[in-house]
């Protein structure tokens, strides 16, 4: 299952993506913006093999 990562740099917090092994940090500040991310990766049931091209994909819209 895909969860939310959050970190806290320079004073901005920003979000990313987790799921077993695969982390991906600082996708974006939008939290919103990430938790629908999750929610549709885990709707898809996505593979963590793809992580980076989902997130390519997702920044690209």
């Amino acid at each position: 299952m895909w969860t939310l990562t959050s970190c806290n740099t320079d004073g901005t917090k920003s979000y990313g993506i987790q799921k077993g092994e695969t982390t991906i940090n600082d996708i974006s500040v939008n939290r919103a913006e990430i938790e629908e991310f999750v929610e549709l990766l885990n709707r898809c049931d996505a593979s963590e093999i793809h992580a980076y091209e989902l997130v390519e994909d997702f920044l690209g819209k």
